[in-house]
């Protein structure tokens, strides 16, 4: 499996933006080779996602077939509370190179249950 990221302008330098998505896993040898698994095998897909301030995240892997077509992103949920580390399950179906990215964003309603 191939980990997608985004770039800055510049190349080879990462992209940090109001969301940032650091420590993707899994990797293989800091990210020089993919990970493998078998058809049909979980893989755990973690990252750690934080933004300033207190607002509540919600975090999603979004798995690549290897004919390039995206299936619907799986919610990943909070490690432990507080930790700023998010997982998933994923389980590729079938034989190929698979790809996945994980993706953030601001969660107002998951912030106004929290406080509700």
């Amino acid at each position: 499996m191939h980990v997608e990221s985004g770039t800055s302008n510049a190349p080879g330098i990462p992209r940090l933006g109001r969301i940032p998505i650091l420590d993707v896993a899994p990797v293989v040898g800091c990210g020089r080779w993919p990970a493998k698994a078998v058809v049909g095998e979980t893989v755990e897909v973690s990252a750690t996602v934080f933004r300033e301030g207190h607002e509540m995240l919600g975090a999603a892997v979004v798995l690549r077939t290897p004919e390039g077509e995206e299936l619907p992103g799986q919610r990943m949920a909070e490690v432990g509370e507080g930790l700023d580390r998010w997982s998933a399950e994923v389980t590729p179906t079938r034989v190929g190179s698979w790809s996945f990215r994980v993706e953030a964003w601001g969660d107002p309603i998951a912030h106004w249950w929290h406080d509700a």
